[in-house]
This record gives C-alpha cells, sequence and structure tokens, in this order.
C-alpha cells in the first residue's frame, strides 16, 4: 500500500511528464512559425494565429501586413513557460535582425528576445499564436 507522500511525489511525477510533451509541441510550433516568416512564406506563417485573428485578417491581408520579413535572418525558441492551466504559455525567441547602414559595406545584426503568447482552446487542438 502506498503512503501519503508516495502518492504524492507519483502525482507531481505525472503532471511534470505532461507539461513536457506540450511544451516541447509548442517550442516546434513557435520555432516553425519563426521560421516561415524568415522565409518569407507568410501563408504557412498564418496558420499558426488564432482563429480570431483569422477571423478579422485575411491572408491577404495578413501578407500585406507581413512586417520584418526580409530584415529577420534567424530566430531561435529559448523557453517556454505554461501556466497552471496549461492552456496559455509564454514563449521567449531570440530574434535577430540585420539591417544595412549607409557607410558601412556589411549588414549590422542585432538580437532581442521576443516575448510571445500562445493559446491552446480545446483538448485536441493545436497551438495557437496571439497576435498582440
Amino acid at each position: 500500500m502506498l503512503n501519503r507522500n508516495t502518492v504524492s511525489v507519483l502525482l507531481a511525477g505525472a503532471l511534470l511528464a505532461a507539461c513536457s510533451p506540450a511544451e516541447t509541441v509548442l517550442k516546434d510550433h513557435a520555432q516553425q512559425r519563426w521560421d516561415a516568416l524568415i522565409s518569407g512564406d507568410v501563408e504557412r506563417a498564418y496558420v499558426y494565429y488564432t482563429d480570431a485573428f483569422k477571423a478579422t485578417t485575411t491572408p491577404e491581408a495578413f501578407r500585406r501586413k507581413a512586417s520584418g520579413t526580409g530584415l529577420w535572418n534567424k530566430a531561435q525558441v529559448k523557453q517556454v513557460q505554461c501556466d497552471a492551466s496549461g492552456k496559455r504559455c509564454q514563449v521567449d525567441v531570440d530574434v535577430t535582425v540585420s539591417m544595412k547602414m549607409r557607410g558601412l559595406s556589411t549588414p549590422v545584426e542585432t538580437s532581442d528576445v521576443v516575448h510571445e503568447t500562445w493559446v491552446k482552446d480545446g483538448w485536441f487542438s493545436d497551438w495557437r499564436y496571439v497576435k498582440q
């Protein structure tokens, strides 16, 4: 028979194990969205946005508004942290841009961390990026 401490440890381990695959999947989705944006494939990037965003922004309008395409040259998802519900996560992405500067023969690169919010609406739904 299991004592109370053993049960608590087993439950905590099960909860941690349940979060890991979701965070791994979300990390992959976030990286795929950035890879699509960097390569200029805005149609592929568009599928990662929420249904609410898609209801107000057509693919054509998104294509016209996709700023940064051509300037971004690298993005690397660094961290994923989900809230207790497991349906809302913060994703930190290290994004590098390359800008041509007058008087310099090579572009100047600079990086910054972009903080993103991703949500999951239902048990079997995909993760979606929340445009803010």
